[in-house]
């Protein structure tokens, strides 16, 4: 993926997080992991992975995610 295509489309991803109840600082990481992951399967679409291991890895990619979001609002409302 060309540099400009990722940066494009973690700034869309990262919009998306916007309304997320975090710091905005911590909302550039997962941003970044989403990109990947779709990029990720992307690949691994091409490579032939069945749709039960295309979604086994998009339901982790998206547990690890809300649980980030989650875990970033929580440490905001503990004054973290």
């Amino acid at each position: 993926m060309c540099a400009p295509c990722s940066t494009s489309k973690r700034r869309r991803v990262r919009g998306a997080l916007a309304a997320a109840p975090a710091d905005p600082r911590v909302l550039d990481e997962p941003a970044v992991f989403v990109v990947a992951i779709n990029q990720s399967l992307a690949v691994l679409s091409r490579a032939g992975a069945s749709d039960a291991e295309l979604r086994s890895v998009a339901r982790l990619a998206r547990t690890t995610v809300a649980d980030t979001l989650a875990r970033a609002a929580a440490g905001e409302a503990a004054g973290d």
